[in-house]
């Protein structure tokens, strides 16, 4: 599977948000979290975010296939604040080389961090096969805590 990462454009926002709540409704449903959810991000927050932020266009050949979005925390940490694929890229090992070119690409990051919903177990699983330790957790409604992970290089 031929795929490359490169800066996200304005020209690409539609497909991008499309993809984003396609890739988060299920979750939205799951955990209720109407206010902070990719699903229910507004366009203008979307767009916002794309054009403040490092924001990542990731295509499969030739296709754009979904989006990374990172927030720089410091010189040498950043945060994963989101990452996505449409659900015809999952479950092929396509996100485990993706957040290898990123580490790749930011060779003066020695500190990753993110957080995940902790009854993900597919997720947790993922980023702790790739190095991620629980850091804490954050209690956001009844129906969801997510879990705090980082990752020292």
């Amino acid at each position: 599977m031929d795929f490359k990462i490169v800066s996200s454009k304005y020209e690409e926002a539609n497909e991008l948000f499309r993809i984003q709540k396609e890739a988060f409704h299920s979750e939205i449903i799951k955990y209720k979290d109407y206010h902070s959810s990719p699903a229910t991000e507004s366009w203008n927050n979307f767009v916002f975010r794309m054009l403040t932020t490092s924001h990542f266009s990731i295509y499969v050949n030739d296709k754009l296939a979904g989006g990374i979005c990172i927030v720089k925390q410091a010189d040498n940490h950043n945060y994963l604040y989101r990452i996505f694929l449409g659900s015809e890229y999952q479950n092929d090992g396509l996100g485990s080389k993706i957040l290898r070119q990123l580490e790749y690409r930011y060779p003066e990051v020695k500190k990753w961090s993110l957080d995940t919903p902790k009854d993900n177990q597919r997720n947790r699983h993922f980023y702790e096969k790739l190095g991620y330790k629980k850091t804490g957790e954050q209690i956001i409604n009844k129906y969801l805590t997510l879990i705090d992970y980082e990752k020292i290089l």
